[in-house]
């Protein structure tokens, strides 16, 4: 008997352990849901009146939380005519279909009030309750699908609906004082559906808004919330389809009654917030706490038609939970605070967080030995100890700490627990990092005696100082945080010896940093023009403590390092293109055959250039200036330094001239001419055919090219400068030609 017990047993606990160290290998992501579940977008149903109107307030609807793409579905429930074109039909079905919403979104009606079967291509749909009612008529039409006919639809009828059913001022008032996405019952129902599906651009963050967490504690708020909101929306798919026309569309009145069951009620309610003195209406504080026992009621019913399954999307500790008690039930019941399958689950976190450890810790150590080794450094025996062992608390209560939120533990628990896991973390953290400073200091040691440079000896005991300060400083404040202190508090009681040195000391360590930086960034490489703040010039230099900057006027500038981690650094001698933009004038009376021909002309010019960029260019006719027509060029240099830029800027430019005088196009004038002779003007050759004309602009291009430019011989060199000296007889002093620079 007892054997058949130990069994029985070992056949309930195996698989529990077994899932634990499944649970703790997967990601923390997966047990919050990721991806939207859209239950409610659908294609669009004019089948018949009540699936016209239905399908049209739900497109509507999305189309008001910011999903324009279902505009179209909405106005494709409306008869707007045969003979509107298509943009006719687009602006005339969305203004009609924003009035007639507006209606629909102060009414409160019952979606199964609308007949589904109708004898006849006629029928007249009454919605609302009481005495704010309208009559909306609908159509079969020749296609078989029901529309909301013109009669309704015409300005006349929708501005008397509205009207009709459009509420009071004083309603409108009212729900000033309201958050916009929570201003009536059934704006925070689909709020909170379209944030559970993550639908229409909302998020499970606008889901939690819709619930009262004012009782939960901050730090795990959210966490809680995400779990009672899937587990609501478990609870709604398994009652009651949720048509949103059913609940109220006013912030006035008493609170909306979703659900009573015995084993609790989903009520939604107004709530006001102190400190911003806005309401809101949200799912009441008795409903979260009923959340729970409501879920184990439904969880096993079958889902209500239209909508989707989220039970994979459940945190993992609930489908666990649903497992074990499906399994074993008797681990569902709760000792001192938690269930027996929590306790267990503990357990095994505690083990598995040891375990894994110790593991990942023997792992790191070898490869911190094997880098020593590789640089033939010797590692100090203890240092390497002393660095595993907080390497292994911190992992260990990192693990923990994961494991935490698999058991979903209750909020004051789970609060503790996870304290408790993050301070020791936190200093297990920190202490590793401790004598990481150490390591990392015997490392600068070794090599720094392998150099004949003694400034290496000065410097790494000072780093290795001034980190482990830094170190302590910030793991103080960060416990003190952790444990609920004000950090600033302990800040200000560090005593003015601690603060002078601090003060003293800060200038040298934030050079090293910088100059680390530059070292492992490397914005830029000696030679490069660079643009620091103000300073612009070509890097000389680069020290521990700064770096020298040559500028253009032949002086010398010294950057402290520590400005360059701050600091945007514009590194000119990286540039791969440089940019011509320019406009090139013409007179108005040019022919449109020759502007082309002239555009054309310069493209050729531009594609023929030895310099210029082959596949980014620009030019067109631009704009009508007050004296001229203006052609915009726009294309790209490659050369390696400014000079060469300028001389093929020039070289590019002339030849457009040329262009110009060969093709008899005339740059204009900011002038005004008065001619008063009487002789006949110059004619242009018109020609009617484009083609020939941008044949002609290319031909005469190439001709140029061939004649000044010389495409056939070899490229020209970039700018070299002749180094001999002066004549005598030429005196002055000379400004540095290097002082512009080219865009």
């Amino acid at each position: 008997m007892g054997i058949n017990k130990q069994k029985q047993t070992h056949k309930i606990f195996t698989p529990i352990l077994f899932l634990m160290v499944l649970a703790m290998l997967s990601s923390v992501t997966a047990q919050q849901p990721s991806e939207a579940i859209a239950t409610e977008q659908a294609a669009i149903n004019l089948s018949s009146p009540r699936e016209t109107v239905r399908s049209f307030y739900k497109a509507m609807g999305s189309v008001k939380a910011g999903n324009v793409d279902r505009l179209t579905d909405a106005i494709a429930c409306l008869y707007l005519g045969e003979e509107l074109t298509e943009n006719e039909l687009l602006n005339k079905g969305s203004e009609a279909a924003e009035k007639l919403y507006i209606i629909f979104d102060h009414l409160q009606f019952r979606i199964e009030d609308i007949a589904e079967e109708v004898e006849g291509d006629s029928y007249t749909a009454e919605l609302g309750i009481g005495d704010e009612k309208v009559q909306l008529k609908l159509h079969r039409y020749e296609d078989k699908q029901w529309r909301f006919n013109s009669e309704t639809l015409s300005e006349d009828r929708l501005a008397e609906l509205e009207e009709a059913g459009g509420g009071e001022e004083g309603e409108e008032e009212e729900q000033d004082q309201f958050q916009e996405q929570m201003k009536s019952p059934r704006a925070a129902m689909m709020t909170f559906l379209r944030g559970i599906n993550e639908t229409d651009g909302f998020t499970s963050a606008d889901a939690l808004e819709t619930l009262d967490l004012r009782h939960i504690t901050a730090s795990v708020r959210k966490e809680v919330g995400l779990e009672l909101a899937y587990q609501l929306k478990s609870v709604i798919d398994r009652y009651k389809y949720v048509e949103i026309s059913e609940l109220p569309p006013n912030s006035k009145g008493s609170a909306y009654i979703f659900l009573t069951e015995p084993a609790g009620r989903i009520v939604l309610d107004v709530v006001s917030d102190e400190e911003t003195e806005q309401k809101a209406w949200k799912f009441t504080k008795a409903t979260l706490d009923s959340v729970e026992s409501l879920y184990l009621k439904y969880k096993n019913l079958p889902l209500i038609q239209g909508v989707e399954d989220i039970r994979s999307k459940l945190p993992l500790y609930i489908r666990v939970r649903d497992w074990v008690n499906d399994t074993a039930p008797f681990m569902t019941n709760q000792t001192v605070y938690l269930q027996n399958w929590q306790w267990l689950g503990l357990f095994v976190i505690i083990l598995f967080g040891m375990a894994v450890s110790r593991l990942i810790s023997a792992i790191f150590l070898k490869i911190i030995r094997h880098r020593f080794h590789r640089k033939q450094l010797n590692l100090n025996e203890k240092l390497g100890k002393d660095f595993v062992r907080p390497i292994r608390i911190a992992l260990m209560a990192w693990f923990w700490l994961l494991g935490l939120t698999l058991l979903g533990a209750p909020p004051e628990i789970r609060l503790y627990l996870r304290v408790v896991a993050q301070v020791i973390t936190a200093f297990g953290a920190v202490w590793a990092v401790y004598r990481l400073i150490d390591i990392f200091g015997s490392y600068l040691q070794e090599r720094a005696t392998q150099t004949q440079n003694k400034f290496d000896d000065l410097l790494a005991p000072i780093m290795t100082r001034s980190l482990k300060i830094f170190v302590i400083v910030i793991a103080i404040i960060f416990l003190s945080d952790k444990i609920g202190q004000d950090p600033t508090k302990l800040v200000a009681g560090l005593g003015l010896g601690g603060l002078a040195f601090a003060l003293a000391a800060k200038d040298v360590v934030a050079n090293i940093f910088g100059s680390f930086t530059i070292l492992l960034d490397r914005p830029f490489q000696i030679g490069d023009w660079v643009t620091i703040g103000d300073v612009d010039g070509t890097v000389e230099a680069v020290g521990m403590r700064s770096t020298r900057v040559r500028t253009f006027y032949n002086s010398l500038i010294t950057v402290p390092n520590s400005e360059l981690i701050g600091t945007s650094i514009d590194n000119w001698g990286k540039r791969k293109y440089r940019r011509i933009k320019s406009t090139v004038s013409i007179a108005y009376d040019t022919p449109a055959e020759k502007i082309d021909a002239f555009c054309e002309g310069i493209r050729q010019l531009i594609r023929n250039h030895p310099y210029t960029r082959k596949d980014y260019f620009h030019v067109y006719l631009n704009q009508f200036a007050a004296t001229s027509l203006d052609i915009m060029l726009y294309c790209f240099v490659e050369t390696p330094d400014w000079s060469t830029e300028l001389r093929e800027r020039h070289r590019l430019l002339l030849d457009i001239i040329r262009l110009a005088r060969k093709l008899k196009v005339e740059f204009a004038f900011p002038t005004q001419t008065v001619y008063l002779r009487q002789e006949e003007m110059p004619r242009h050759d018109d020609t009617d055919n484009p083609e020939q004309a941008m044949r002609l602009g290319r031909s005469e291009a190439d001709a140029i090219v061939r004649s000044f430019t010389g495409v056939s011989g070899t490229i020209p060199p970039p700018v070299t400068f002749d180094h001999s000296p002066a004549p005598e007889n030429i005196s002055g002093e000379f400004d540095s030609a290097e002082d512009g620079e080219g865009d």
